[in-house]
């Protein structure tokens, strides 16, 4: 088959000649679920939530590149392109380490794990993979092969901290689930966050393991040559996780799992153990009490 002067250049730039229609259908439903997403968000204020609207928001902005490229070929719409396709999946995870974090608060008890601290933590994992990725990025266009051999390790070192951080916070989600000390487990409430929690996850992993292979298999290779794997193992885990987290909304849950344990957990309260041992003893029917005998002999010796 002979290719048109057009399509020698789409080809020089992604070794292969992707369909437009699927980049179309790709930009189409993510712009429909980030809309849907950010509905739900503005109705319970989960402001945390924005995350996915602006992750899935991104995505259209990437695949509108990628339909640039098909028809003006270049380098500034290519560099967008890749940038805005591997990085913004990165943020998704940022929705369930707040959600843990705001979980832990509402358990009103718990270890020693301190929700800030678990926040805190992952998100400066994820901005270091984010910056490492997004460097691995911007090499990744270049013509140059020395910038293209770094560019390929930058990524796969970003992805693997990204992997190994988020076993990390996926072991601290199994406890918090788990754990008696939290006293989550049975909770009714709590079962569709922690449903959203693992299927997010889950499919956030098979992502990044895709990413992992793609980039090590090199630019060039059966992967990342062949954008079937592209739209299955990337383009359907991220919109999946947009749907789940739609659909599982965690602002929604988290105020009904926050309803619920603050009718099955109680809250102490040192004072009021306090108050009850130094109370009034009761009284006696019949018997006056200390203090009216008091008053009944300060009124007899000023009479």
């Amino acid at each position: 088959m002979a290719y048109t002067l057009l399509q020698q250049t789409i080809y020089a730039w992604f070794h292969q000649i992707p369909k437009e229609e699927a980049a179309i259908f790709a930009l189409v439903v993510f712009f429909l679920i980030g809309v849907a997403n950010l509905v739900i968000t503005c109705r319970t204020k989960a402001w945390f939530m924005v995350t996915v609207a602006v992750t899935a928001a991104l995505e259209v902005a990437g695949y509108a590149f990628r339909i640039v490229m098909l028809h003006k070929p270049a380098y500034g719409p290519f560099v967008a392109m890749q940038a805005l396709l591997i990085i913004p999946p990165i943020f998704l995870a940022l929705v369930d380490y707040s959600a843990v974090g705001k979980l832990m608060r509402v358990a009103k008890r718990g270890g020693r794990l301190n929700p800030a601290w678990v926040a805190k933590f992952f998100f400066a994992s994820d901005i270091l993979c984010l910056a490492i990725q997004g460097a691995g990025a911007g090499l990744s266009s270049s013509m140059n092969g020395g910038d293209q051999n770094s560019a390929k390790a930058l990524l796969i070192v970003g992805l693997i901290l990204q992997l190994f951080f988020f076993t990390c916070f996926t072991g601290i989600t199994i406890y918090i689930n788990l754990s008696k000390k939290y006293g989550l487990r049975g909770i009714k409430q709590c079962q569709p966050i922690f449903i959203c929690l693992y299927v997010t996850i889950a499919l956030m992993y098979i992502r990044s393991i895709f990413r992992l292979i793609e980039f090590a298999d090199g630019w060039y290779g059966p992967i990342a040559s062949n954008e079937v794997y592209f739209y299955v193992l990337d383009f359907l885990m991220i919109f999946l996780c947009s749907v789940v987290f739609t659909v599982l909304h965690f602002g929604v849950h988290l105020k009904k799992a926050e309803l619920a344990l603050g009718a099955v957990l109680p809250v102490t309260a040192p004072h009021m153990q306090r108050t009850e041992t130094t109370s009034m003893p009761p009284k006696v029917a019949g018997k006056p009490s200390d203090a009216s005998t008091d008053v009944v002999q300060i009124q007899a010796l000023t009479a």
